[in-house]
């Protein structure tokens, strides 16, 4: 538990059992790994953030287009998805970076940091990194395919450029393998040191 969290515990009048706070909790960030993968992740995850104010501003204006002269924006439904969509698979490797993916930690946190980098390294190693290089190989193919002939959406009239999603998803995935790379390395490094870095 942080300093901070602790003070505003402290004005609030509550009291922390702070017998748990000795875990270590491996999903820290910057806490090893690649550091120039680590900031190619964070650099990419700051700038999609932004794709987040785009999105609420869209949503807005055909909102606002409705109330006001009872129609929507043409364009304003598909463009939302396209917002959604390259913020999602853009910010992976940063939500990597930060363990903000779901995880089920309840059995893990009590283990042994050893145990938790080996685990990790297992998984990483066999199941998530091959299925991850499988998916960028599909992506990669049916992206370069797409944007060959400027696929467009055709279930609207707006027209948007679709083979932009599919080379986004390319890239997400490419960013995504990058950044497990990183932690691959990040949990071999602590299975054999027995702490994390």
């Amino acid at each position: 538990m942080s300093d901070l969290e602790t003070q505003i515990a402290a004005d609030y009048g509550v009291e922390i059992d702070v017998t748990d706070t000795e875990i270590d909790e491996p999903w820290n960030t910057d806490r090893g790994g690649v550091d120039a993968i680590n900031a190619v992740s964070e650099g990419t995850g700051r700038i999609v953030a932004w794709l987040g104010l785009a999105l609420m501003l869209v949503l807005a204006a055909d909102v606002f287009s409705r109330q006001l002269f009872n129609d929507s924006i043409s364009w304003a439904n598909d463009m939302a998805y396209f917002l959604y969509s390259i913020h999602f698979v853009i910010g992976a490797a940063f939500t990597l970076k930060r363990s903000g993916h779901i995880r089920t930690d309840f059995v893990y946190r009590n283990w042994s940091a050893k145990r938790q980098a080996l685990t990790d390294a297992i998984v990483y190693g066999l199941m998530f990194i091959p299925a991850l290089a499988l998916a960028l190989w599909i992506a990669t193919d049916k992206g370069i395919a797409s944007f060959n002939i400027r696929e467009k959406v055709i279930t609207s009239t707006s027209g948007l450029p679709l083979w932009v999603l599919k080379v986004a998803l390319a890239v997400g995935l490419f960013l995504w393998l990058l950044q497990s790379i990183s932690e691959l390395v990040k949990s071999i490094r602590t299975a054999r040191s027995g702490e994390w870095q």
